[in-house]
C-alpha cells in the first residue's frame, strides 16, 4: 500500500478520479495500484511524481 501517495494526494487536492484521468487509466485499476494489488508502470510512477513535484522515492517510499 502507498500510504504516502495517498498522503500526497490529499495534500495536493488530487483525487483518485483526477488521477486516473490523468494516467489514462480507470479509477477501479487506480485504486488497486494505491493498495498493493498490482504495480504503477515506471511512466505512471513518473507521471505521479512529477504532478505532486516529488521524487519517485518520495512518493512510493523507495
Amino acid at each position: 500500500m502507498y500510504s504516502r501517495l495517498k498522503g500526497l494526494m490529499v495534500e495536493n487536492s488530487i483525487t483518485q478520479q483526477n488521477l486516473a484521468k490523468i494516467l489514462d487509466i480507470s479509477i477501479s485499476t487506480l485504486n488497486f495500484k494505491i493498495n498493493g494489488k498490482s504495480d504503477f508502470t515506471i511512466m505512471e510512477a513518473k507521471k505521479v511524481s512529477r504532478i505532486l513535484n516529488k521524487s519517485i522515492e518520495e512518493v512510493f517510499n523507495i
